[in-house]
């Protein structure tokens, strides 16, 4: 018997909001720092560029595979439970990665580490909601934003820093002590979540992962110019794959694709919406440098430094909405925020070598400013529009949306870098377009819901 998860109370909500912000630094810098201590890595165990690339493949595929079953884990035995073990599985498998005698292990340590970190990133939002009432949600889901922004900010500097003075051993071991001051304040503070009751649905669970690694190998290979054969037998396989999913699904309590959820228009279209923003927001991190250093000229530092103001207006921004989201309507105010957000992408757009360097930050800091108006009201609606006790369901898809949205807007950079120098910033249009119809899948919640959560 399904077992409602009651409005919590609050003990010890300042440390663990400590945990769970460390827990997202800890993820942030496993994909930002070992991107930059790739090369590195290859140069330490002799192998090709190609094959180094493994080290993120691995994890990421991982992560995908096992985000809305380790969801639909944490409400069958319990968010706390749940996330305490994906965090002492993430920091055992950072431990492996920091003492790898060999690239194999260390591919196969990353692969287990993403386990880890699909765990966390898929329950992180549910606990949030078992800490704080949902009026001060917002603020909390705003701090958390922050957090990814300047983690993801610092995160490249940092590794380059312990690059220049130690090897990249110590990358690891960075990951591993905030890691394990994450798993001792999870542990000292977060409230045990009662197990929902349910049986987890292996099968269920084993079917979704299949279906969200083919449509990642889609993406990927779309990006990656992967054989035209490949990528249509996952195209059917995900497709496939699909017809049990839906089986199993329909009538289910809680399935592990979460369809009750999507089967609601505020649900829906705010991941929708999410996955625009995402893709968006994608496009622009990895054209811009190229455009930078190559058609503009800059050197790395400027560029740097350009880029930097987009997750420096995100940080600043984010916990102020936050506190106000409880207050405004996250549809129009969603909307409103990506349509600054295109309209950031329409400016830089225009930019060319006789723009000064200032004035191409402020356009690109007013990127960073719409997708902070957006996220944070969006990411509130989208646990606040789910039942509590699916809450681990909503965190999941959240986690989902942001892999995808990513994924796809890596696939659109890469034709544009294939299609030659001009076409990294033709493609900032497209990134407003995407942005723009993220806008019409927001505003589109204020028909379906008649009060904001």
């Amino acid at each position: 018997m399904t077992q409602p998860m009651p409005e919590p109370a609050k003990p010890r909500a300042g440390l663990a909001l400590a945990a769970l912000l460390f827990s997202v630094v800890a993820t942030v810098l496993e994909s930002m720092a070992v991107s930059v201590a790739l090369p590195a890595i290859v140069r330490d165990f002799d192998v090709s560029a190609a094959a180094g690339t493994w080290v993120i493949a691995s994890a990421q595929f991982v992560i995908v595979a096992l985000l809305l079953p380790m969801a639909s884990l944490g409400e069958a035995l319990g968010y706390r439970r749940v996330f305490l073990v994906s965090l002492a599985v993430f920091a055992v498998a950072t431990c492996i990665c920091m003492l790898a005698p060999s690239f194999s292990v260390l591919v196969a340590a990353r692969a287990m580490q993403a386990i880890g970190t699909a765990g966390v990133m898929s329950l992180g939002f549910a606990l949030l909601r078992t800490v704080f009432s949902d009026a001060r949600l917002g603020t909390a889901i705003g701090l958390m934003a922050a957090t990814v922004a300047t983690a993801s900010s610092l995160g490249p500097a940092v590794a380059g820093l312990i690059l220049s003075v130690a090897t990249w051993r110590a990358v690891f071991g960075l990951m591993l002590a905030i890691s394990l001051l994450s798993l001792l304040f999870a542990a000292l503070s977060l409230t045990p979540t009662p197990p929902s009751g349910r049986r987890f649905d292996l099968v269920g669970a084993a079917l979704v992962a299949g279906m969200l690694s083919a449509a990642l190998v889609v993406v990927n290979g779309l990006a990656n110019g992967w054989p035209m054969p490949l990528l249509l037998i996952a195209s059917v396989i995900a497709v496939l794959l699909m017809v049990p999913i839906l089986s199993r699904s329909r009538g289910a309590a809680a399935p592990v694709l979460p369809v009750d959820l999507l089967a609601r228009p505020v649900f829906a279209l705010s991941v929708g919406a999410s996955i625009c923003a995402f893709t968006a927001q994608t496009i622009g991190f990895v054209l811009l440098p190229f455009y930078m250093l190559y058609s503009l000229n800059m050197d790395e530092l400027r560029m740097a430094l350009t880029l930097s103001v987009w997750p420096a207006a995100t940080a600043v921004l984010a916990p102020i909405i936050g506190r106000l989201s409880a207050h405004i309507p996250a549809g129009p105010v969603g909307a409103a925020g990506l349509v600054v957000m295109a309209a950031g992408f329409a400016l830089i757009a225009q930019i060319d070598a006789a723009h000064s360097m200032l004035d191409i930050a402020l356009r690109v800091a007013v990127c960073g400013i719409g997708f902070a108006i957006f996220q944070t009201p969006n990411n509130r609606l989208i646990m606040l529009s789910a039942p509590r006790a699916r809450s681990g369901a909503a965190s999941g898809t959240l986690s989902v949306a942001r892999q995808f949205g990513r994924a796809i807007g890596t696939a659109i950079a890469a034709f544009a870098l294939s299609a030659g120098p001009t076409a990294a910033i033709d493609a900032m249009w497209i990134a407003a377009v995407v942005a723009s119809f993220g806008a019409i899948a927001s505003l589109g919640r204020a028909f379906t819901l008649q009060t904001p959560p």
